[in-house]
């Protein structure tokens, strides 16, 4: 179940000849080894950074079918992510889990959800937005989580006392989900990895060996030791998102598809100033045509994440937001909530990249497709890039297809039912995990573990039960325990301080501080882990700290203003 010792997996890249070397290390590329090591391939992956550490980390934490995508006539795509919503579920309980959105619209709104014309009559508005409604519940099929409804005044009231009731014309109710994205990486790697797949992050393909004109071999460094391996397989996947063209030029010829990186912006909300209570709430129009949303962050902070922007891309590398980014959002939510949110609200900003295909001329991105593109390159490489973290498996499916068919093996689907591997027997694990917190007195972060690790959790407490001081959390008013520094460390290949604060869990994020008052602490434990000698820790520690300034801009908080290349002392 766990992703094997590292240096173990390297010994294996360097032996073994692979059906299949998946390289990245998102969602996408994770959903691809698990797919085809559940159908049997020998399948091996490699991550020039760290898991999760693009584009899948930085969404806005929701499983949906992209209710703004009915009016630009995208029923496919839509189609597809209310099935896969409704899959994973299923297949990951607890780590993907039904909420309900909250839908206002007001007679201010022009173009709510992005809708291109509105009739002239309020009441023909409110009807067409329904019929959108209706017609998402349809898409959903069988697999639907509940029905769209009509909220009265007082249920608004009740569920978001502090949203702007003035010129209200109607407000509906309907049901997505949400998730931890980073887990659910983890978890379709722990899945892949119990299917035999060897997974390797920090380890990054810098060329090709070619026989006959087509992919042999690839060389892969090891960031860790600064060593070059050849890695033999019969088929390679590119999966690498915004770094697609990037690989595609490693192998010597130029690439096929043109990848637009679209900015995503979130802002992280004590909850409490917007007075939201387990709702999320649909903010209809922005200046731009979009919406936002307002997604309630439980159990990992009483905090809300608000977002997102579409803007076009800047440094792909460390992608940050700006002054225009935050003030944007905060704008646009003082404007349907009767509250002033002010810069000294926000915890953090984060930031990434959506990898959209551009076909044709585009204005903007906020215009280009979710949808992905699956690339069968004369070379031998197969290149699955866009797409969104709902269709992962359906995408990853697709694309071992195509690999099967390189393969000369025939075709099954196996992973639409297939529960991931931390996720079966959940009401047993529920029951077992439960029990074993309360002995331990961690009741109150049983919420957090069942969601974070599925049957895995009862890994952790074991941890923490060997050595009283892993019971203690990283940060006082988070649910993260020590012990999980120790099983990231361990079990899931964390190799720097902002592995385990920024993917293992959020608190770079969550924490007001971002996590610097536990960096001595942490660092401590995953030196013990990793033999780091003691000018390896204070450089582990001053690069964290490098780290969150050039994020966040500030030690706590956000700057007051990023001003472009300086930082907030």
């Amino acid at each position: 179940m766990f992703l094997r010792w590292r240096d173990e997996a390297i010994q294996s890249l360097r032996e073994q000849e692979f059906d299949l070397l998946v390289i990245g290390g998102g969602i996408t590329a994770a959903g691809v080894a698990f797919d085809a090591a559940a159908r049997g391939l020998r399948v091996a992956l490699v991550e020039g950074r760290d898991f999760a550490s693009g584009t899948s980390r930085w969404s806005t934490k929701l499983i949906h079918g992209g209710i703004r995508y009915l009016p630009q006539f995208d029923i496919g795509l839509v189609r597809e992510a209310l099935q896969e919503r409704g899959r994973l579920l299923a297949n990951a309980p607890l780590l993907v889990e039904p909420l309900l959105f909250l839908l206002p619209l007001y007679r201010f709104n022009r173009r709510p959800l992005g809708i291109g014309w509105l009739p002239q009559q309020p009441a023909l508005q409110a009807l067409l937005v329904r019929t959108g409604l209706a017609t998402y519940d349809l898409l959903a099929g069988r697999l639907n989580v509940g029905r769209h409804r009509s909220v009265s005044s007082a249920r608004i009231a009740e569920w978001v006392p502090s949203l702007r009731t003035r010129e209200l014309l109607a407000a509906y109710s309907y049901y997505d989900a949400r998730t931890e994205d980073a887990r659910l990486v983890f978890d379709v790697l722990a899945s892949a990895a119990e299917r035999g797949a060897v997974i390797v992050n920090y380890a990054r393909v810098v060329g090709f060996e070619k026989a006959g004109g087509r992919l042999a071999a690839a060389w892969v460094r090891d960031g860790v030791n600064g060593e070059d391996l050849l890695v033999r397989a019969k088929v390679f996947v590119n999966a690498t998102g915004i770094w697609g063209e990037e690989l595609e030029r490693l192998t010597g010829e130029p690439p096929v598809v043109h990848i637009a990186p679209s900015k995503g912006v979130h802002l992280i909300l004590p909850i409490e100033r917007i007075g939201l209570k387990d709702v999320a709430v649909v903010l209809p129009e922005t200046d731009d045509g979009r919406l936002l949303f307002v997604v309630p962050y439980r159990p990992y902070g009483d905090v809300a994440i608000l977002g997102t922007t579409d803007t076009g891309s800047g440094p792909l590398e460390t992608p940050v937001a700006t002054d225009a980014d935050i003030d944007y959002l905060l704008d646009h939510a003082n404007r349907y909530f009767e509250t002033t949110l002010t810069r000294a609200d926000v915890i953090s900003a984060y930031a990434g990249y959506r990898p959209l295909i551009r076909r044709g001329l585009v204005e903007t991105t906020a215009r280009l497709s979710r949808s992905h593109e699956l690339i069968e390159h004369a070379n031998g490489l197969i290149s699955i890039l866009g797409g969104k973290l709902t269709t992962f498996r359906a995408m990853a499916e697709e694309t071992v297809d195509a690999v099967e068919r390189r393969l000369g093996r025939p075709i099954r689907h196996v992973t639409a039912q297939l529960p991931l591997a931390r996720r079966r027997d959940w009401k047993q694990v529920v029951e077992t995990v439960t029990a074993q917190a309360r002995e331990m007195g961690l009741e109150a972060h049983v919420p957090w573990l069942l969601r974070g690790y599925g049957a895995a959790a009862r890994d952790v407490l074991d941890l923490a039960a060997e050595e009283s001081h892993l019971a203690r959390p990283i940060v006082t008013h988070l649910p993260y325990l020590l012990a999980e520094v120790v099983y990231a460390t361990r079990y899931e290949q964390a190799r720097h301080l902002d592995d385990v604060f920024e993917r293992r869990t959020f608190i770079l994020f969550l924490d007001w501080d971002h996590g610097n008052q536990a960096t001595a602490e942490v660092s401590d434990l995953m030196a013990r882990e990793l033999g780091w000698s003691a000018e390896h820790r204070q450089r582990e520690v001053e690069r964290y700290r490098q780290h969150v300034l050039e994020v966040c801009g500030a030690v706590r908080g956000v700057a007051d203003r990023l001003v472009p290349g300086s930082v907030v002392p």
